[in-house]
């Protein structure tokens, strides 16, 4: 099976190769039916070019994975570094790879909708122009398309100031969503005021499918893996534990715990934290609580990072924006995540909005 590393200039794959698919471009250039950034089973970046030439009749799905074969690579270097392309030949073939021992879950947070009512003085530069109901809708859509299980946001659905325009996206596209057979579950952060959670109070009584997570336990279920979820609003300071003789009812199941906070410690693979300052300190909890998280899901922070709590070794997936409206970078890259559990473990993947 061929990697990024093994792809060659202007010559044959010596094999096939396995992409997962981030983002479709339909004719972007002339002669071209597609072009596809796409990640090896590595987790390497590369783009799959599609020619109008070869007729190739295949439908791409961005989160979904395909072998490819009969390609034709090429390397070019550029400022940034080396680009690494496939591209589609006479012979060229894709196959679509199913994987259905495995739950697939979407992950979103601080969607911000209603960010474009904040004076242009509270808000960087570059995103004067942005408008969250798109990057929400967009986010929403790509759920539906990948066909995943759920949806897991991790707070600030809006921005503190809303219209009724800004109700209106939401409960369209949470509707939509849950209507497909996909659960919305989500937690409340520090800008969801009474008008949006007045809305999402009103979309969990119209539709079983919108779930409010709290210190109950919540189980997602999927097509593999079950697990079990657990939420906090907005704290800010700390998260009472839960109690020590809480009883789980489905043992066995990995566990999330879903936050709307920063973390604290959070380290990368170096042991250096990823950010300060200090806000939710999370080894108390850890230590006393009777949940074992495998994963805590943090929103909150405007800046996407993967991480561990220092100490502990509990994975710490900070989902950042869908929408440029970090003040800490204007080059953050909003995204949303997808989350895969299957029996040999839980894996994200970055897919950038």
């Amino acid at each position: 099976m061929v990697t990024r590393e093994e792809v060659p200039h202007d010559g044959r794959l010596s094999g096939s190769i396995t992409v997962t698919v981030d983002k479709v471009r339909t004719n972007p250039k002339p002669r071209r039916d597609a072009e596809l950034s796409v990640r090896d089973k590595d987790g390497s970046e590369l783009a799959v070019v599609i020619w109008e030439t070869h007729e190739i009749d295949q439908s791409w799905d961005e989160g979904a994975t395909y072998e490819l074969t009969g390609a034709r690579g090429k390397r070019y270097s550029t400022r940034s570094g080396t680009r690494v392309e496939i591209q589609s030949t006479k012979a060229f073939r894709a196959q679509r790879v199913t994987t259905n021992d495995a739950t697939r879950i979407c992950v979103v947070g601080d969607t911000h909708v209603g960010y474009r009512h904040r004076p242009r003085s509270n808000k960087a530069a570059w995103s004067y122009n942005v408008d969250n109901r798109d990057t929400f809708t967009e986010a929403l859509r790509r759920a539906r398309n990948q066909d995943v299980d759920a949806v897991i946001h991790a707070g600030d659905i809006f921005d503190h100031e809303t219209t009724q325009s800004d109700l209106d996206t939401v409960h369209r596209e949470v509707t939509r969503t849950c209507e497909q057979g996909i659960a919305f579950y989500f937690v409340q952060g520090n800008h969801d005021k009474e008008d949006g959670r007045r809305l999402l109070k009103r979309l969990t009584e119209e539709q079983s499918e919108c779930i409010r997570l709290t210190t109950e336990e919540t189980s997602i279920s999927g097509k593999g893996k079950s697990l079990n979820t657990y939420g906090y609003d907005h704290s800010g300071t700390e998260l009472p534990p839960l109690s020590p003789d809480h009883q789980f009812s489905t043992l066995g199941l990995p566990n999330i715990l879903v936050i709307h906070d920063t973390p604290f410690p959070v380290v990368d693979e170096q042991n250096v934290n990823i950010y300060t300052p200090e806000q939710l300190d999370l080894r108390d909890f850890l230590s006393e609580s009777a949940l074992d998280p495998d994963l805590i899901i943090a929103g909150h922070l405007h800046v996407g990072s993967e991480g561990t709590v220092r100490g502990h070794d509990v994975p710490v997936l900070t989902t950042g924006p869908t929408a440029p409206i970090s003040d800490s970078t204007e080059d953050n890259e909003p995204s949303t995540w997808l989350l895969t559990a299957t029996d040999s473990g839980i894996s994200l993947d970055r897919q950038p909005v």
